[in-house]
């Protein structure tokens, strides 16, 4: 298989290449450069939603994570509330293993790793992202594994237009918090550039939590007659101090959540890393109407983290990483004719080689002592193929194909000298595994009048292993899982008039092999069979001549389908969830922007039984308000302005009953900004 799918690559890469004009003519709801859908998001058979540049400027949330968590379907979960850092996004409700089942891609290009690291939102500036698109239990024929949730495709902004333009802002607020953004973009004859700068530090809201981010990010383009050459570059640095849980113990009477709520119970803990990316390629238009984008990419980064032994028993662990990928995507894009029917069509293969060298060592001191040394590589080729057909002036067909093998070599190199805990330990074995799947989407959409529409999807996607998964620490083993597999059906309708919407849909899966962090085990494991089924409620328009609206509402559940957890919840998933979005014009230069946000009671995580108490219930609101006196912006915002004091993460303990830890998150805050457009 793989000299077939590298033989199809070789042949792209022997036409010309990609595409000029797709940005220049993006509307709201067109989805273009960076996104394989690239067409009205109207004509597409499942539940997505474009939140551009506009609604983030609209909006009082400070992050991306803040922001996707008001829509219908979406989670998000944060440990600490410091400015996005280790947080998690959740679509359709996977609970702890949401991360390796939300796939998020930065300009069409995989963010989520090889191994169990989140994807790293604060290196991603809000400032300079021109649209999120979020494909709800869909994404995975045309991006591949992981997918299972959904998928989340955030697109940075392109070079402006002739002459020079740009922004620059700087803020400060709570907890010794401070942030600066800058924004340039230039367009000079066939040449333009876009570079974006963030710097962001803040103490956070716990104590040994402070964090330190710089990201930069660039984008450079040449254009010529039917093509344009690009190249991307970005780079972040962070340094974040881990607080830790606090920690509640009825049968000792212990209760850090109401006598020491900000307080650090692991004061050495922290988790440092790096990272730089660059991306290039070409785009061109070939006869017709048909699309080449062919481009090479390499992402790294070094992580080093530590946590420390705060009982005496010996365990502690400091880790070293280094991650390297590289990629090559082309694809194809063309508008044809099936059976005399007007057809879209794209085709494409992904080639990702990720790289994986881990040292772990007992401590920062003796990390040129490391006990093991992880080699990891995995290989991830597949082929795809998506269409749509017009089958009628009111009806669309969706048929979509991909097939991937995913081959990995895991290495371990173990140091019996090297000072570590006190516990037996080994060489884990050296492993082989190759694993395919194919994954495929079918997809109806019918127009009713000019305004509504009904849609069905369904979709099997894939989640393979990833190496943090594969390597059982306890057992010195590389333990093969199973691919993980997904099988999703969406039903909805959606009706536009004017700037108003209504789009509800309601959605059904099946996993088997679903992998899982066994608690039992202390191991990872396929879980025996599951079940995930909701409602997605997503509405917006105008309630006023000054004031327009969002509202949206989630019925999720995540349930055990078989064995020992037959008909119980999956932890960490609530049943019902939602937001409400206000934005008041209150003059022509003043507005002020109102969210409040609701999310339900759920398991602690390692509640498989279903036997522990609840995560309790939590309301949150949020104020914005922003002046625009010509060129400059200045913003004032409150959050959780009800001071909510409130968590979205816990663990229950498997050894003490009625004993868990939590993360606590910020009461209120205050936050000020100013900025300059020229």
């Amino acid at each position: 298989m793989k000299k077939n799918v590298l033989a199809i690559a070789i042949a792209l890469a022997g036409g010309a290449v990609s595409t000029v004009q797709a940005a220049e003519t993006a509307q709201e709801n067109i989805i273009v450069s960076a996104s394989r859908l690239d067409e009205d998001t109207q004509n597409i058979p499942t539940n997505v939603t474009v939140l551009t540049a506009e609604d983030i400027k609209a909006s009082a949330a400070k992050t991306l994570p803040e922001l996707l968590a008001l829509e219908a379907g979406v989670l998000t979960r944060s440990l600490y509330g410091n400015n996005a850092a280790r947080a998690t996004v959740d679509i359709r409700g996977f609970g702890a293993a949401s991360t390796q089942n939300t796939l998020v891609l930065l300009d069409g290009r995989r963010l989520n790793d090889i191994d169990l690291a989140g994807v790293d939102y604060a290196a991603i500036p809000l400032n300079n992202i021109e649209r999120v698109e979020i494909i709800r239990g869909g994404g995975a024929v045309l991006y591949g594994d992981g997918a299972a949730g959904g998928a989340i495709n955030i697109i940075t902004k392109r070079p402006g237009r002739a002459g020079v333009s740009g922004n620059v802002t700087a803020g400060g607020g709570t907890y010794n918090s401070g942030t600066v953004d800058a924004v340039v973009s230039q367009a000079a004859g066939a040449f333009s550039y876009n570079i974006a700068a963030n710097g962001i530090s803040s103490d956070g809201y716990r104590d040994n939590n402070e964090l330190e981010q710089k990201t930069a990010h660039a984008d450079f383009r040449l254009t010529q007659a039917r093509q344009e050459f690009f190249l991307k570059l970005g780079a972040d640095d962070q340094e974040l101090e881990l607080p830790g849980a606090r920690l509640v113990d009825p049968s000792t009477g212990v209760d850090e959540l109401e006598t020491d709520r900000r307080g650090s119970g692991t004061p050495n803990d922290f988790a440092d890393q790096t990272g730089h990316f660059v991306t290039a390629g070409i785009t061109r238009y070939l006869a017709g109407e048909t699309e080449l984008i062919i481009d090479l990419g390499l992402r790294e980064k070094e992580q080093q983290a530590f946590y420390d032994d705060y009982f005496g028993s010996g365990f502690s662990n400091y880790l070293d990483t280094e991650l390297s990928t590289w990629s090559f995507t082309p694809r194809l894009k063309t508008n044809y004719r099936i059976i005399g029917l007007p057809s879209t069509g794209t085709v494409g293969v992904d080639y990702y080689l990720s790289d994986y060298d881990s040292e772990r060592a007992l401590n920062p001191d003796t990390r040129d002592q490391p006990i093991h040394r992880l080699d990891i590589e995995q290989t991830s080729i597949a082929v795809y193929g998506h269409n749509r057909s017009q089958l009628s002036d009111k009806a669309s067909l969706t048929l979509g194909l991909r097939y991937q093998e995913v081959d990995v070599e895991a290495r371990d190199t173990y140091d019996q000298n090297a000072p570590k805990p006190p516990a037996p330990d080994a060489e884990a074995p050296d492993e082989d595994t190759s694993d395919k799947a194919a994954m495929y989407t079918l997809g109806l959409l019918h127009r009713i009048g000019p305004r509504g529409s009904v849609f069905g999807n369904f979709e099997q996607s894939t989640r393979f292993a990833t190496v943090d998964e594969l390597y059982d620490r306890s057992l010195d083993l590389y333990v093969p899982l199973d691919p993980q597999r997904a099988r999703s059906f969406t039903l909805g309708t959606d009706y536009q008039s004017g700037p108003g919407e209504l789009k509800l849909s309601a959605y059904y899966m099946r996993l088997e092999d679903e992998i899982h962090y066994s608690p039992a085990t202390f191991s990872n494991v396929n879980l025996d069979p599951t079940k995930r089924y909701g409602l997605e409620l997503l509405t917006r328009g105008r309630l006023a001549k000054t004031l327009t609206g969002r509202f949206n509402y989630t019925f999720m559940r995540s349930r055990f389908r078989d064995g020992p957890f037959e008909g119980n919840d999956v932890p960490l998933v609530p049943t019902h969830s939602a937001s409400l979005s206000l934005l008041w014009s209150l003059s022509e230069r003043l507005r002020l922007s109102i969210v409040g946000n609701y999310v339900g009671s759920k398991r602690f995580d390692n509640d498989q039984e279903n036997t522990f108490e609840k995560i309790p219930a939590y309301k949150t609101a949020d104020l914005k308000l922003t002046w625009t006196p010509g060129s400059w912006t200045l913003a004032a915002s409150a959050n959780n302005v009800f001071d909510e004091e409130y968590f979205d993460y816990g663990i229950r303990s498997t050894f003490t009953a009625g004993t868990y830890n939590a993360y606590p998150l910020p009461e209120r805050n205050y936050f000020l900004s100013v900025g300059r457009d020229f």
